[in-house]
C-alpha cells in the first residue's frame, strides 16, 4: 500500500462529536459528509458518506462500522503488517476496529453507520469481563445480525433524536458482550435470581424522585448495587419489564396525571415527566396510548 497522501481530511473526532474521552483519535480520509451524529457518555453513533480513496484510522476508542452499500474487494493494512485484499462485502457487513490500532484501507465511496465507544466501557458496564477487552483484534468483514441490529437501532434513534441513556447503555452492554464473545468464546455469567423486594423498591423510589432527569442504566444499577448487565436482567425478572420500558411507563403515567389535574402547556408537562421535548411526548403518547396528549386532554372534558 502506498504511503499516506497529504490530501483528504484529517479530523479529530472530539471536535466533531464534542466528546473529550476520544482523546487523540485520528480519522484521515477523503471527503466525509456526516448526515447525523449523537453522543452520550462513552458512546457516539454516526451516519456518514465517505468518498472513495484511502482512509487511515487510529483511535483511543473501539469502533464498529456497518456498511450500507455493497463494497467491492478492497486493499487493507493493519499497523505495519502486510497489505491484503479483503473480499467483496455485502450491505450489512461490519468491521471492528479496536482501540489503539492503526488501520489503512482503500475502497470506493459508500454510506456507513459507525458506533464508537470508550475502551473503559467494558470495565464500567461489565466489571467481571473487563479483561476481555485486552484480547480484541481487528475483524473485517463480520456478518452478525445482532450487531447489525444494534448499530441500525442506534442509527434510527439518532435520526429520531430521542434516544435515551437507558436504551443506549443497554445496547452498549449487549454490543460489548457480543464483541468479546468473538475473541474469548462463550462468556458464562453468574445466574441471577432477580432483585430483592427491598432493592426493587429502592430503584422504583429513585425513578419516581428523578423522573424528570436523564436517567441512566448505570445510575439505576448503582442504586441496586449491581453491575449494569446484571441489573438489566435482574430488574426484568423482578418487575416483569426491562428498565427502559419501566421508566417510559412511569413517564407516561406522570404525563397523564398532569394532563388530568393541570392546564399546564404540553411543553411543560413533557419536561416534568422527563421527555426530551413536546415532540417526544407526543410521539410516545401516540405510540403507547393511541392518541396525542392534546386529544387525551380534550377527551377528559
Amino acid at each position: 500500500m502506498p504511503a499516506p497522501r497529504e490530501t483528504g481530511s484529517a479530523r479529530e473526532l472530539p471536535s466533531v462529536a464534542g466528546s473529550g474521552w476520544l482523546g487523540k483519535s485520528l480519522w484521515q480520509a477523503p471527503k466525509v459528509e456526516i448526515s447525523s451524529i449523537k453522543s452520550w457518555p462513552s458512546i457516539i453513533a454516526m451516519c456518514f458518506h465517505r468518498d472513495g480513496g484511502e482512509t487511515i484510522w487510529r483511535g483511543d476508542c473501539h469502533r464498529l462500522v456497518l456498511t450500507l452499500d455493497r463494497l467491492p474487494s478492497a486493499l487493507l493494512q493493519v499497523e505495519q503488517g502486510r497489505t491484503w485484499q479483503v473480499p467483496i462485502a455485502a450491505p450489512g457487513a461490519l468491521g471492528f476496529y479496536p482501540a489503539c490500532l492503526s488501520v489503512r484501507v482503500v475502497h470506493p465511496a459508500a454510506r456507513f453507520v459507525q458506533v464508537l465507544w470508550d475502551r473503559n466501557l467494558y470495565s464500567s458496564l461489565l466489571p467481571e469481563r473487563g479483561s476481555a477487552a485486552s484480547r480484541l483484534e481487528f475483524l473485517y468483514p463480520i456478518q452478525d445480525p445482532l450487531l447489525s441490529q444494534i448499530v441500525t437501532t442506534l442509527a434510527q434513534e439518532i435520526e429520531g433524536g430521542f434516544a435515551d441513556r437507558i436504551l443506549v447503555e443497554s445496547l452498549g452492554t449487549i454490543l460489548c458482550m457480543r464483541i468479546a464473545q468473538r475473541f474469548v468464546g462463550r462468556l458464562p455469567l453468574p445466574t441471577s435470581t432477580g432483585l430483592s423486594p427491598e432493592r426493587l423498591q429502592r430503584v422504583r423510589d429513585y425513578v419516581e424522585a428523578h423522573l424528570d432527569e436523564d436517567l441512566s442504566l448505570t445510575t439505576l444499577a448503582d442504586v441496586a448495587c449491581l453491575s449494569p448487565h446484571h441489573f438489566s436482567r435482574s430488574f426484568k425478572q423482578a418487575a416483569g419489564v426491562g428498565p427502559r420500558r419501566y421508566v417510559m411507563g412511569r413517564r407516561l403515567e406522570r404525563a397523564k396525571t398532569l394532563l388530568r389535574r393541570t392546564r399546564e402547556p404540553l411543553a411543560a408537562i413533557a419536561q416534568e415527566a422527563g421527555f426530551a421535548d413536546q415532540s417526544h411526548l407526543t410521539q410516545m403518547f401516540r405510540r403507547e396510548i393511541g392518541v396525542t396528549p392534546g386529544r387525551f386532554r380534550a377527551e377528559l372534558t
